[in-house]
């Protein structure tokens, strides 16, 4: 990548075109430079507005039931029209209502209080599941209950019931003193085993800890939205307007020409990435603004370059995959599509931050801009583990030069630089999908992600039905449709040998014990924080729902769906381009990618792996929707029994691999394997595996 006077030429005409253009200069240029101190103001505003309102806030609520008096006592001194300095002290106004819990239903009322006799407490649980009393003995069952019931969804309904219960615990800390010290207790109750809570963490530690979860992701969109503006108009909008095809037959080649181009978006995106390290030195550090809570930590000269020279790999990466997107693309609006799924797909590392107990000396090093994600925020934390740090900067910086390096030679082909119709593009059909099927899954990735975060079902068996069942149906569906494909090749829909279903049931439970002693193999490299498997486990196993009902939803619409996208028409457009142990991987990494959460990914991958190379033996997408149908089932079952698979058992990790390596010779006596696996050979003619017929060994 030499700067001869043909890139130089180009790469200025670029930047004159960029300033000459006020639309791309105000989302490239001006956006970034305002973006942090309007942040900062709008949240000064915003923190300032929620106090206030928080302060003003009344809460209406009644109280009920055959001891209301003994509760009316006690809520007295919090009830009134006149809020004081945020405390409970008049902020509770009592409302007359027949029908309390209809008018909470109606939000005439934000809570309201319920008593109970110890009588009427203990008929009640014997009828009903009314929850335990937290911290009370058995022999003080005998005591007056009180119950607060408040409307979740609604912010005054939960803040007034968070609230009035710190009031009413507060109450009955102060009578439980009183009643001790008026028998003689010999010292105050406060002075008895006094405990202290003390924060080690500096403040700056801690919003520098706050401000570093975030900060590689705002400066990544920023990057991303300067830098696609440039990117588009640079070679989609080019080749769309034909200025494109007039700059070929200039004295510059074709590789000056990419290179150039590669220079502006990276140019771009470095100003993007200076501008905001030093708007962060300008306002959080020189305090031009009164920062947010959140954001006040110092930024010294030190730290702000210490950010640049951390961020520049990924300046250099993201411009490079900028450009590949647009040189996909033969418009502007094709690659505005494209550049979804980029935006996603490049935001997501830089989320990594946010994961509880995640270290730059695990795992995640070797990912990128993850890796850098981890290392700013340990820098603006001040915990500097260098060795570390140049090592996730030389993971980044390999993967930006060679992505470089492969937009500068993926863009020496014709049709990419000039957005002429190949002959795929004009025959249609199974050729064109596979030279398409790696953006259609981009772009698939992208709209799952979009609407898994928009469709908030709250019911498991809803939230599977739509975001599985009909999503992973529809897809496969409408890529056969677009591109006329026969439904028979493309899902792989042929009997495999009986002897196979041998293998398949063998094979299934000794892949749950090899999946369980992988994810604890995966845990030691990437630490899952014991919290967060706890909360999936539980939002997977909800106790309301029956057995069958989870194995339904769980099990058989993902084994027939999925298997149908990722073993149907990704295997089935992918099978020209790698070879056996290749396409396992690849497509097994693509499955385990569309489940999101990055603790599943590995698991998941190693799953999608197995279920492919099931049915590349198989040729047979029936014995992989089996297995996938067995795994899950038999996960639930375990869960729901409450038996833990533990991998951490060396003999039983050794034999589950023991018993998955004799369910694949099992299946491969009887394999009848899928075809036109691998590139052709020069002379064009397909693999050899497409001349297996079925039934031939």
């Amino acid at each position: 990548m030499r700067l001869t006077p043909a890139v130089r030429a180009i790469f200025a005409l670029e930047i004159l075109t960029l300033v000459r253009d006020v639309r791309t200069l105000l989302i490239s240029v001006v956006l970034p430079v305002v973006l942090i101190p309007g942040l900062l103001l709008a949240g000064n505003l915003m923190e300032d507005r929620r106090v206030e309102r928080e302060e003003a806030r009344t809460f209406r609520f009644t109280i009920t039931g055959t001891d209301s008096v003994f509760a009316s006592q006690i809520t007295a001194g919090i009830q009134g029209e006149a809020p004081g300095n945020g405390g409970a002290e008049g902020r509770f106004r009592p409302v007359a209502t027949p029908d309390p819990q209809r008018a909470l239903e109606k939000e005439e009322l934000d809570l309201y209080l319920e008593t109970f006799t110890p009588a009427e407490w203990r008929a009640l649980e014997a009828v009903d599941t009314v929850g335990t009393l937290e911290g009370v003995p058995e022999e003080l069952e005998g005591a007056r209950v009180l119950r607060i019931r408040f409307h979740s969804s609604r912010t005054a309904s939960r803040e007034g019931a968070q609230l009035l219960r710190s009031h009413l615990l507060e109450t009955r800390s102060l009578r439980r003193d009183s009643i001790l010290v008026d028998a003689g207790f010999p010292v105050p109750p406060a002075q008895v085993a006094p405990v202290e809570r003390v924060d080690v963490a500096s403040e700056e530690e801690v919003q520098g800890a706050r401000l570093g979860r975030f900060l590689t992701l705002i400066l990544m969109g920023l990057m991303l939205l300067g830098g696609s503006a440039v990117a588009t108009d640079s070679l989609a909008g080019e080749k769309e307007r034909g200025t494109l095809t007039t700059l070929l037959t200039s004295a510059a080649s074709r590789s000056e020409i990419v290179t150039a181009k590669l220079l502006a978006i990276v140019a771009i995106t470095l100003v993007i990435a200076l501008v905001q390290v030093v708007n962060l030195w300008i306002y959080l550090g020189l305090g031009v603004i009164d920062a947010a809570r959140g954001f006040a930590v110092t930024i010294t000269p030190e730290l702000a370059a210490g950010l640049f020279l951390l961020y520049l790999p990924m300046v250099v990466l993201t411009a490079g995959v900028l450009l590949l997107t647009s040189a996909h693309a033969r418009t502007y609006k094709e690659a505005q599509l494209y550049l979804t799924p980029v935006l996603l797909g490049m935001s997501i590392p830089a989320l990594a931050p946010l994961l509880p107990d995640i270290s730059i000396r695990s795992a995640i090093v070797v990912v990128p801009i993850a890796n850098l994600a981890i290392a700013a925020r340990d820098l603006l934390v001040g915990e500097v583990h260098a060795p570390w740090v140049m090592a996730a900067w030389l993971v980044t910086a390999g993967a930006a030069a060679w992505v470089a390096r492969r937009s500068v030679l993926a863009l020496q082909d014709e049709s990419l630089l000039t957005g002429d119709t190949s002959r795929e593009e004009f025959m249609g059909g199974a050729d064109l999908f596979r030279n398409r099927v790696l953006r259609w899954f981009a772009v698939f990735w992208a709209v799952k992600v979009l609407l898994d975060f928009n469709l908030g079902f709250d019911d498991l068996r809803m939230a599977s039905l739509v975001g599985v069942g009909v999503v992973f149906l529809a897809f496969p569906l409408l890529v056969i449709w677009k591109f006329r494909l026969d439904p028979r090749e493309a899902l792989a829909l042929r009997m495999p040998r009986a002897g196979v279903w041998v293998g398949v049931a063998l094979g299934a439970p000794a892949g749950v014990v090899a999946a369980s002693s992988f994810f604890q193999l995966m845990d030691f490299v990437l630490p899952v924080p014991r919290e967060l498997l706890e909360n999936f486990g539980q939002a997977l196993l909800p106790e309301h729902i029956p057995l069958w009902q989870l194995l339904f939803f769980l099990a058989v619409v993902p084994a027939i769906t999925e298997e149908l996208t990722f073993r149907g028409v990704l295997l089935h457009g992918l099978r020209r381009r790698f070879g056996p142990v290749g396409l396992a991987l690849v497509v097994g990494l693509i499955f385990g990618f569309f489940h999101f959460q990055i603790f599943r990914i590995p698991s998941t991958a190693l799953l999608g792996v197995i279920l492919t190379a099931v049915t590349l033996l198989t040729g047979s997408i029936f014995p992989a929707m089996l297995w996938h149908f067995l795994n899950n089932a038999l996960a639930l079952y375990l869960g729901t029994a409450g038996v833990e698979v533990s991998g951490e058992n060396l003999w039983w990790a050794l034999g589950s691999v023991l018993v998955l390596a004799l369910a694949f010779w099992i299946i491969w006596i009887h394999r009848t394997p899928y075809p036109d696996v691998g590139p052709p050979d020069p002379q064009g003619r397909a693999p050899q595996a497409a001349t297996l017929r079925s039934g031939e060994p």
